[in-house]
């Protein structure tokens, strides 16, 4: 039998869950409800019985599972496959993921980034696969980023390279998740669109909505919300600050965005294509192109579950 791999992104809301084969063909797909909020040791009970069940509904044994890749936030250690910090998921302090989901299910797991993983996944099968270097940011609860460099997955010397959504692009500006102020993350994440907009939209009822989401906020955007249009005019202008600044360190072939606010269309990305040619060095900007993910949502499943086949094709991580 053809092998099969499951990958996992582990988000802070939801765990998805997919089936895919060696060359990157998912078959099956399965969405659980993260419960972050009850730490880690539930979630990952939650992770293994939905491994189990997608499994079972594609009629398969765990046994025929050759490897189970899972993308995660960070900071981590792949090599040791835990979890040190994340931001995002309470409690979570040096949790080992690897060992206790191989515990559980008796199969390979590989740990990886989970914006390392949409990385390799735009670059194995994606928006990237014509390209040796490329770059990918995840806009979503909070701002990712991953680096492909010669066909191999960039870490640095403590799986903390490619952090984009940290770096500073306003000096002692407003506080982060993980402690610091100014931080690209806390501008231009999903959840600093809302935040931003309620702090900046006054006593307007879309402000005022309890369950508002990022799309909300472009969806006033587009239909002549001042405040709004002003917030997503700002979020083009710091994720351009952003990717000139990878267009200098990296100098690479492609710069792909991934995440929910990229399904607000083409003009918000023609606004950021526009302060980044601004912004970067002519040759810098003339040899890269800046295009959203081709795989959406579906990025951080297969990079999980292709860079689990590539463990277990090679023995190394991707």
């Amino acid at each position: 039998m053809t092998k099969r791999y499951v990958g996992i992104d582990l988000g802070g809301t939801n765990l998805k869950l997919g089936l895919a084969s060696a060359e990157g063909e998912l078959f099956r797909r399965l969405s659980v409800p993260t419960g972050a909020d009850e730490g880690p040791d539930p979630v990952m009970a939650r992770m293994a019985e939905a491994v189990r069940r997608l499994a079972e509904e594609a009629g398969l044994a765990l046994d025929d599972l050759a490897a189970v890749g899972v993308g995660a936030p960070g900071p981590l250690d792949c090599q040791a496959g835990i979890i040190h910090f994340a931001p995002n998921l309470p409690g979570w302090i040096n949790v080992p993921v690897r060992d206790t989901l191989q515990e559980a299910l008796g199969r390979t797991v590989v740990l990886e980034n989970d914006a390392n993983a949409a990385a390799y996944g735009e670059f194995r099968v994606g928006a990237a696969r014509d390209v040796r270097s490329m770059f990918i940011l995840t806009l979503g609860t909070g701002v990712g980023g991953g680096i492909v460099h010669e066909g191999r997955l960039v870490r640095g010397a403590t799986d903390t390279a490619a952090e984009l959504g940290h770096v500073i692009v306003a000096h002692g500006g407003r506080l982060c998740g993980c402690g610091n102020r100014g931080c690209l993350e806390a501008y231009a994440s999903a959840t600093a669109v809302v935040e931003r907009f309620r702090q900046e939209a006054g006593v307007s009822d879309l402000a005022r909505r309890p369950r508002l989401e990022a799309k909300d906020v472009f969806e006033a955007a587009a239909a002549g919300d001042r405040a709004a249009a002003r917030i997503v005019s700002e979020t083009a202008e710091y994720l351009a600050v952003g990717i000139a600044s990878i267009l200098h360190v990296l100098n690479p072939e492609m710069v792909v965005l991934t995440g929910g606010m990229m399904g607000s269309g083409e003009a918000f990305l023609e606004e950021i294509r526009g302060h980044v040619r601004r912004l970067a060095f002519p040759s810098a900007w003339e040899a890269c192109r800046l295009c959203s993910s081709r795989l959406g949502g579906d990025a951080g499943i297969l990079g999980s579950a292709l860079a689990a086949e590539t463990f277990d094709r090679t023995g190394q991580l991707a």
